[in-house]
């Protein structure tokens, strides 16, 4: 049975990984992406930032050091699932996964800083994060059952239409991180942009946006219908998509605020993770009779 301390465990890791997106996207919108001018170390001759690095050096230096905090979160989970592997290999495997996504994102940063904040590398550093919030999200959701489908799933086509969403959410994250390349926040002075137009590649962004909400509402319906235990997530899923798209708006005509950018970013981590809890919902698992069936808010 999955204990309490392996299901905080779980959320801890959940907020981790939308954490380190967030803190990524900081350094970014404040131009510290150089603030560490070398990699893995912070200079050529410091581990860490120095006093000469200022300000940005501190905010580069502290997203490195949030990595390094995740893959020992990583690291003490592991040791806590390590006795249950065999019975709970689902949750082994899955954190074993976002243990290995550190050290790939470690390498794939210092090849940003190697090319000067190269948007398009930026582009491959941003992605597999999505897909590490995806993944925990997915965690979070098997500590709260057994693990083991029960062979029945959500009456057709709401199934297809989960996985139709999850499809447009990443659609949408790779659209709006092309987006981000092509905008004024490029993280540093000395860092090019995509050279992709704004105009074009933020309405490319936004279609697939209206085609998300689209089949969400539409899940939804049919959801309320046929298949209760998909309606709370995609109430929270349109929730959030509504929230996304208003900040989207404003701050495309208000020229790219940082804070709003800062909260779009928050709000990209809670769209992925929605999007999986989603598809999740479509399928039924078996649970322990001491599960707790107050259903949490990313269910």
């Amino acid at each position: 049975m999955v204990t309490t301390k392996i299901r905080v465990a779980a959320w801890i890791m959940l907020i981790a990984q939308a954490g380190i997106i967030l803190s990524g996207a900081i350094v970014r919108l404040t131009g510290s992406g150089l603030g560490c001018t070398d990699w893995p170390k912070c200079t050529p001759d410091s581990l860490v930032t120095t006093p000469e690095m200022g300000i940005h050096g501190l905010i580069e230096f502290g997203n490195r050091t949030l990595a390094v905090l995740l893959a020992l979160l990583g690291v003490v989970i592991f040791l806590m699932l390590w006795k249950d592997r065999k019975r709970r290999p689902d949750l082994f495997w899955l954190n074993l996964g976002l243990l290995a996504i550190v050290p790939v994102q470690a390498i794939v940063g210092g090849i940003t800083v190697w090319t000067k904040l190269n948007p398009w590398v930026v582009a491959g550093h941003f992605v597999p994060s999505a897909i590490a919030v995806g993944v925990a999200a997915y965690f979070v959701r098997r500590t709260y059952d057994t693990g083991v489908r029960t062979g029945r799933k959500a009456p057709a086509p709401l199934p297809a239409l989960a996985w139709t969403i999850l499809g447009l959410t990443a659609i949408v994250v790779i659209l709006g991180v092309l987006t981000t390349g092509a905008g004024p926040h490029s993280g540093s002075t000395m860092s090019t942009r995509n050279g992709l137009d704004t105009l074009w590649i933020a309405r490319a962004h936004a279609f697939p946006v209206w085609l998300l909400v689209i089949a969400t509402v539409v899940s939804l319906v049919l959801a309320h219908k046929k298949h209760s235990a998909m309606v709370r997530p995609l109430v929270v899923l349109l929730i959030i998509e509504l929230a996304q798209g208003v900040i989207g708006y404003i701050q495309y005509f208000t020229g790219v605020p940082i804070v709003l950018v800062a909260l779009h970013m928050i709000g990209i981590s809670a769209t992925v993770a929605a999007s999986v809890a989603v598809v999740d919902s479509a399928y039924r698992r078996t649970t322990h009779d001491s599960t707790d069936h107050a259903v949490p808010a990313i269910r």
